[in-house]
This record gives structure tokens, sequence and C-alpha cells, in this order.
């Protein structure tokens, strides 16, 4: 710090009514907070509660956080006492709109399915995710691979060209 910053700050001294002003304010702060948690109803009072925040160590408030934590567990009934029950037309209703999971395991390659099934959307049906990623179903009833070519063009299997 140079000399003439030292200087002005030696002629100011220090401010008292700036202490006396915080001080003021905390201890009003700290009414407060006594006055909500009258009103509140609290049973317990610790002195964490009492202290505003900026006055707490890292440690405390992290302890008062979790104290807290736990209390407003001790609070709440289980979700299940609190969330209606469905009865079982609410249940089928809500279940009717839902897509039906239909488990798929590999039954072979593509033209095997078609061979077996002849049906395209029961082929798609039996398909693994790898394999339904792998080609694609035009409208007009042919299968295609990831590269374009024909696997299948409506009426029978295309060999691929080697």
């Amino acid at each position: 710090m140079n000399k003439a910053a030292r200087h002005v700050l030696r002629r100011l001294g220090t401010d008292t009514s700036l202490d006396h002003e915080r001080q003021q304010r905390l201890s009003h702060e700290i009414q407060e907070e006594q006055q909500k948690r009258r009103e509140q109803g609290a049973d317990q009072e610790t002195s964490f509660e009492t202290m505003p925040e900026e006055m707490l160590t890292e440690s405390e408030k992290r302890h008062e956080k979790y104290r807290r934590q736990q209390a407003m567990a001790g609070r709440f009934t289980p979700a299940a006492e609190r969330l209606p029950i469905m009865t079982a037309e609410e249940r089928a209703a809500h279940n009717k709109n839902r897509p039906k999971w239909q488990q798929t395991s590999f039954e072979g390659p593509i033209e095997k399915l078609i061979e077996k099934y002849q049906d395209l959307e029961e082929v798609q049906r039996h398909l693994t995710l790898g394999q339904s990623m792998k080609y694609e179903f035009t409208s007009d009833g042919r299968v295609l691979d990831k590269e374009g070519n024909v696997i299948f063009d409506g009426e029978k299997i295309v060999s691929k060209p080697s």
C-alpha cells in the first residue's frame, strides 16, 4: 500500500458507527428469528437456530442442514398413504392406452423371419432392437438394409450380390 493511502486511512481511523450498526442489525435479526420460532410453535431451540447464517462455521451449517432434513422427514407420512389409491376401473383406463411390452429374442436373420412369418408386420414384431435399427420397412412392402440394398422386394427375398 502506498504512503498516501496509509495516510488517508490513518486520518479516517476506525469507524465505530459502522461496527455499532452491524452489531445492531445482527441482534435485530436474532430477535426476529426468535420471534418467528415462537410463532411457529417450535418445541425446541438449538443454539444454531438463534444465530444468523453468516456467523455459523461451515461444519455448523452442514450440521444444521442435516438436522433440518431429519426434522422434515418426520413430519410427512409415507408416500403410499398420501397418494390416492387407484380403483380397478381407473387402473384399466390408465393402462388401456399404454403400449404393451413384448419381449423379443433373436430368432435368426431377417431372411429366415420373412420365410417363417410371411407378413411384414409380424416380422417387425419379432425383430430384436438391433435388427430393427438395421433394416427399414417401406410402405410399398420392401425391406432395405442400412446401405439401401433391397433384402425383400415384396414377393421374394433378393439374394445379396457378391
